[in-house]
């Protein structure tokens, strides 16, 4: 857990992004190499071992998580949890997102400052991870609107936080129509910091 953190000046949501339901960035994803639809799917638990070795895969190539306290299984099936779904393609799972109530003090404090929101009014997208060799099909997109849309239902808010390093995720988040709110930077209790950029999604309208 955090210790501590400070976050950048939060602004008000823009003009641009009211009124506007979060968007499902994909509809459909195909792969590319063989034209077979990618399936988007509540995770079970008979999904973890499968979404625990995708995340062996990730971090082993991409570094994501960045901080990893415990192990990828506690990561993948973390407390705090509202859904979770998975990418399938030909029964094989290559992607995952979660829907969280929460992320660390400054994430949700940065957000409720740009949203207008209490931060239980807060929908947190976390752990979205892709097989490399499907990054190139619309998962990540498709993952990241399935978990925005869920949020919206739930009368929730969608935002994401992201480490700084993480280039290709950001690039995704801003072609989906996410906006930048601000950046933070979380002190761990090992003396560990990490900078993350904080996304909200567009306005999804007023709170049912």
């Amino acid at each position: 857990m955090p210790a501590a953190s400070t976050a950048a000046p939060a602004q008000p949501a823009s003009a641009s992004t009211r009124g506007h339901a979060a968007p499902a960035c994909e509809t459909a994803a195909w792969d590319s190499r063989d034209r077979s639809v990618m399936s988007v799917r509540t995770r079970t638990e008979a999904d973890l071992n499968a979404c625990v070795q995708l995340a062996v895969v990730v971090h082993r190539v991409d570094g994501y998580p960045p901080y990893l306290p415990g192990d990828l299984r506690s990561f993948v099936a973390s407390p705090g949890v509202i859904e979770a779904w998975v990418a399938e393609r030909n029964g094989e799972i290559v992607g995952h997102v979660a829907l969280h109530g929460r992320s660390s003090d400054a994430v949700m404090a940065l957000a409720a400052g740009v949203t207008g929101r209490p931060p239980d009014r807060i929908g947190v997208v976390a752990r979205l991870f892709v097989a490399p060799a499907a990054r190139e099909d619309g998962v990540g997109g498709l993952l990241l609107g399935t978990a925005a849309s869920a949020a919206v239902e739930l009368g929730l808010w969608p935002i994401l936080d992201v480490a700084a390093q993480f280039d290709a995720a950001i690039s995704l988040y801003e072609k989906c129509g996410w906006r930048c709110a601000g950046r933070v930077t979380v002190h761990f209790g090992d003396a560990t910091s990490l900078d993350e950029v904080v996304y909200v999604a567009p306005d999804p309208g007023p709170e049912g």
